[in-house]
């Protein structure tokens, strides 16, 4: 069997979209005797850059794409991102986007936005990834979009890993000052503890009152006191 994506790059997912129909339900209308309707999921497959539109019903979609992944042709991831967007269609909700939206997107005009959106051309990255049938359909200024949009994406690229590197220097300082501050306050702890062990260990003086001195305290006991008197001779 034929890939659902055969005509898509390797480098961008197809666009897909969701929508409900209602199909007759023949054995139950022949049961009832009128008409019966049931809701079938549709996925409408639009090839990168490519006008065409293929529909398959959504569970065998799903199986080639399983046996797609099984054989290599596409990554899981695209597989997975597909599930998702059904995930969000059956909730009610807007589809996710694998990218940057080019709605919004500021370095171009809502005039090319939206003729870019109408070609199924959502992204930047998609935009960036076009090939030379995708630039064609665009028409005059197709080839200056897609390099806008090239170099968009690489500054955003060196922008992010600047911010990675700032972040990365930014921790390295943090652990740097946590090392300082706890190296500072064992330095403080030991301070304490040594002056602490100098107070306990320092010999302790007792003051002595010189009033109390006699001439006994100074000579020895075998030496015979000598009396002097100033201005006075012997």
């Amino acid at each position: 069997m034929a890939s659902a994506l055969d005509e898509q790059r390797e480098d961008r997912p197809a666009y897909v979209r969701f929508e409900r129909v209602a199909v007759e339900d023949v054995a139950e209308t022949l049961k009832a005797g009128h008409y019966v309707a049931k809701d079938i999921d549709m996925a409408l497959i639009t090839p990168p850059y490519s006008k065409d539109v293929m529909k398959y019903k959504v569970k065998a979609w799903f199986d080639i794409l399983k046996q797609d992944v099984n054989n290599g042709r596409i990554p899981q991831t695209w597989l997975d991102r597909y599930q998702e967007s059904y995930a969000a269609f059956q909730k009610g909700q807007d589809m996710p986007l694998i990218g940057t939206a080019i709605r919004g997107w500021g370095i171009i005009s809502p005039a090319q936005q939206e003729t870019l959106i109408k070609m199924s051309i959502l992204t930047v990255e998609d935009l960036a990834a076009i090939n030379d049938e995708g630039i064609k359909r665009v028409g005059m200024g197709g080839l200056d979009l897609k390099n806008k949009a090239k170099a968009w994406l690489l500054q955003l690229k060196d922008n992010g890993a600047i911010a990675l590197q700032m972040a990365d220097l930014q921790k390295k300082f943090a652990n740097q000052e946590a090392l300082i501050n706890n190296q500072n306050e064992k330095i403080e702890t030991m301070t304490r503890k040594l002056a602490m062990y100098e107070a306990d260990t320092q010999p302790n003086v007792v003051g002595i009152d010189s009033a109390t001195i006699s001439i006994s305290d100074v000579l020895d006991d075998d030496e015979p006191e000598v009396l002097v008197s100033r201005g006075k001779k012997g």
